[in-house]
């Protein structure tokens, strides 16, 4: 069966193309189709079904893209990688998310890190991703008022969604606690080790333990082992 997809132009250099019924390791797979056919350098966002192209004169090769996904094949033995965060969870909302939703902190804690979740994409900030599966005692919407400051490294959750901060800046969603080092580095190829379509799971640390996983990312040439649930 062919991809169902629509396509939006948005000017002449960002093509947004839109999927029916495709998991996110279905978009990882295209998005290294697309890469592979038309260059390792075309920029792609994926988030939430939806695949955004940004290149120069994008919208001139609108026919060449439709034609090459009404052909494309989807692989059914991909398997997603699993990762895990460890968390310190001290975040400046975890009080006002108490009451808001009748739980203990304690309660809060225990419910987000007892799911396994799903990278369905990115976006907002370079790294910052969405993480399906929140439970759904823990659905609840963004901040009517976004906080001025959230520090870099907060795990978070908004809506049915759970993810991490990777650089200070203002935002709605609602800080359970932090993690212990930065998950973009721009410098890095990949930048990040994380993809869409992969597996997470949060585990609560103290912030000796917190500290501890600092020193060992230090290790550049470990930090896969050090994230992966396998390890």
């Amino acid at each position: 069966m062919g991809l169902k997809f629509c396509t939006y132009p948005i000017g002449q250099d960002v093509l947004t193309l839109e999927f029916q019924g495709l998991t996110p390791l279905f978009l990882r797979q295209i998005m290294s189709g697309l890469r592979a056919h038309f260059g390792q350098h075309l920029d792609i966002l994926a988030v939430n079904g939806s695949l955004t192209l940004f290149e120069k004169d994008i919208s001139n090769s609108q026919t060449a893209i439709e034609v090459f996904l009404s052909g494309f094949h989807l692989s059914e033995t991909d398997k997603p990688h699993s990762w895990e965060l460890a968390v310190h969870y001290n975040g400046a909302d975890l009080d006002a998310l108490s009451l808001q939703l009748g739980l203990s902190t304690q309660q809060i804690i225990e419910l987000h890190q007892s799911q396994t979740y799903t990278i369905e994409g990115f976006g907002f900030l370079p790294g910052f991703f969405y993480a399906s599966s929140l439970p759904k005692s823990l659905h609840l919407a963004r901040k009517n008022t976004p906080a001025l400051r959230v520090p870099p490294r907060s795990v978070a959750i908004a809506g049915e969604q759970t993810g991490v901060y990777p650089v200070e800046t203002s935002g709605g969603w609602h800080v359970l606690g932090e993690i212990a080092f930065d998950l973009f580095d721009h410098r890095s190829q990949p930048p990040m080790l994380m993809n869409v379509g992969d597996e997470l799971r949060f585990k609560s640390v103290t912030k000796q333990e917190l500290h501890e996983w600092s020193q060992a990312w230090m290790q550049v040439s470990k930090r896969k082992q050090l994230l992966s649930c396998s390890r």
